[in-house]
Formats: structure tokens, sequence, C-alpha cells
């Protein structure tokens, strides 16, 4: 659905692969105690990194593109590129999700590989600092660093994201406002509010998926007594004129769907052109699967497709 409106199907039951996802995930929890210390989650979440990659089809190490570690304003990044065009006329920044706390250039390789060969653009992954050794704003100022690197060195960029590397993406989009190489952005579920005020951040509480209490988790580590109002968080307000075009991805099976709905309608009624997706058979994860998941793979495909189109 590219244009949200009042007739939105908000969310139904979830795609056959991802059912059959969510009961293998509830069997693999068992009924250990699950830990919530956050180094704990960080490593976890690298270990079962390789299971996921090994998953993804076709194997990221056969995608078309070429991948190499490189230092851009001080801060860690792999850089890819299509295979046999090593400098594409776009560059798109990719800020992994993992609620600022996990996650990163390893565990987002797949997605970004897969960015790279559908767009034909170059990208640049952003090993940003996470929470809770760096709290805000040690990520936003990462991207931001990066960003303005590429921009300076006259790079036409996209900024993108998920979950809370949708969030960064739309607040580097808000900080280059203006800028004429700054021609996009993608979004993908992004965290938009942190007060969790939307119907859909009550109506998700327990479930293998992400849940309000995991969010709320997320929030307390990421902003470490910071004011959650932060322009730099809270993305509720007015949309500020002049945005790049943007594409925006919602799913239904995800506490954050009505807030990425809403700011996808602001981005819209403040001129911005937008193009919105909303898929109610998915949940929120499963982008970062799009190589296992063949419905999740259609809404990658799409979300690339569309920012190609309107982009450039």
């Amino acid at each position: 659905m590219e244009h949200p409106d009042e007739g939105i199907e908000l969310i139904v039951p979830l795609a056959p692969d991802c059912e059959a996802l969510r009961l293998e995930l509830i069997a693999a929890q068992g009924s250990g105690p699950v830990s919530i210390d956050p180094v704990d989650v960080q490593m976890q979440h690298r270990s079962q990194a390789p299971l996921r990659r090994s998953q993804w089809r076709p194997d990221p190490d056969t995608i078309p593109v070429t991948a190499a570690d490189d230092i851009i304003a001080g801060v860690p990044v792999r850089r890819y590129a299509p295979l046999g065009n090593p400098s594409p006329a776009t560059t798109l920044v990719w800020l992994h999700g993992g609620g600022w706390v996990f996650g990163d250039i390893d565990t987002a390789d797949p997605v970004a590989r897969n960015a790279c060969d559908l767009t034909g653009w170059a990208v640049v992954s952003i090993d940003y600092r996470l929470a809770p050794q760096h709290p805000f704003p040690a990520g936003v100022d990462d991207a931001i660093a990066v960003t303005a690197a590429l921009l300076d060195l006259g790079h036409r960029v996209v900024v993108g994201g998920d979950s809370a590397g949708g969030n960064l993406a739309a607040v580097a989009a808000r900080h280059f406002i203006g800028h004429d190489g700054l021609a996009g952005q993608v979004l993908v579920y992004p965290c938009i509010d942190p007060s969790l005020s939307s119907r859909s951040a009550s109506e998700f509480v327990d479930g293998p998926f992400i849940t309000r209490a995991g969010l709320e988790w997320c929030y307390f580590h990421y902003l470490a007594g910071t004011s959650p109002q932060d322009s730099r968080v809270d993305l509720t307000g007015l949309v500020p004129q002049g945005l790049p075009p943007a594409v925006v991805l919602t799913v239904g099976h995800d506490p954050l769907r009505d807030e990425g709905i809403a700011y996808a309608r602001a981005l819209i009624n403040s001129g911005v052109p937008t193009r919105h997706f909303h898929a109610p058979d998915s949940f929120h994860g499963s982008f970062g699967r799009s190589g296992s998941l063949p419905s999740a793979a259609a809404e990658a495909e799409r979300v690339w497709a569309s920012a190609v189109d309107l982009m450039g």
C-alpha cells in the first residue's frame, strides 16, 4: 500500500513462513530464564549470527558485491559495491537495528549485501557505538559523522536503517536537511515515539518477537537518563520542510506499527515525496531475515525497487 489512508488493514494473521518461525522461536526459548543484562544480550546476538547467516538464501557470500572494512570519520564501517562497478553514483548509508544496544556490521552483513545487489548502489554499513557502553547520543554522533564525511566527499547519499537504525536514519535526514547531496531516506519499521503512546505499543506484550517491555528496556539503556523528548530521539513533532524523499515500511505484528504509519503520514502531509508500504502479515525483525523468509524477501525487494525508482 503506497499511500497510507484510514482504510489500511493494520494486522492479519502472520504469513505462513513467519508463523513457522514464531513457533520455532517459542520452542527454542524453552523454560529457562532469559538474561536481561545488555552485555549478555549483545554476546548472545553475535553468537546467533552464524546460524542466521547460514539460513540466508542465496548464500550471502555468493551475492555479486564486493565488501571491505574501513574507517570513516573515526567510525568502523563496511563498504559494499556491486561487482564490476566500484563507484556507483549513489551511496546508501545503512544503520542496523537492535534497539541501539545490540547488532553490528557482521550481523547486518547479509542485509547490506542484499541492498547493494538490489539497488546497484554502494552501501556503507555503520558499526555505530552501542549502549549501555556508549549511550545516547553516541550512535547519533557516529551516524552523522559518517554521513557528513561522505557528503563532504561529494557522494550522493541515501540514509536508511531498520528499527533503531531507522530512527538514526531519520535523525540524520533531519540533520542534513536541504543538503544537495542528500537524496533520500529508507525507514524500515523505525522507532519514532519513545513514549510508546500508540495503541499498537500496548498490543504486543508477549511472544518471541519484540514487545513493549523489550522496547522499554532498549530505551532505558540507550537514553541512560537523557530526556526522551530530545529531538534526536522523539520524532513525533512537526516534520520539517525540505526533507528528502522517503520510503517507509511498516509491519502488522509490531509495537512500533502505529507510530511508523503516523510518521509516514506526517511526511506526506509535510510535502515529502513518500512511498509507504505496510505488510499486515509480517513482524518486527522480518527485514533482517529476508534471506530465509520468502514473504520478507518480497517486502525487501519492494522497498529497494521503490527506493531506486523514487531516489534514482
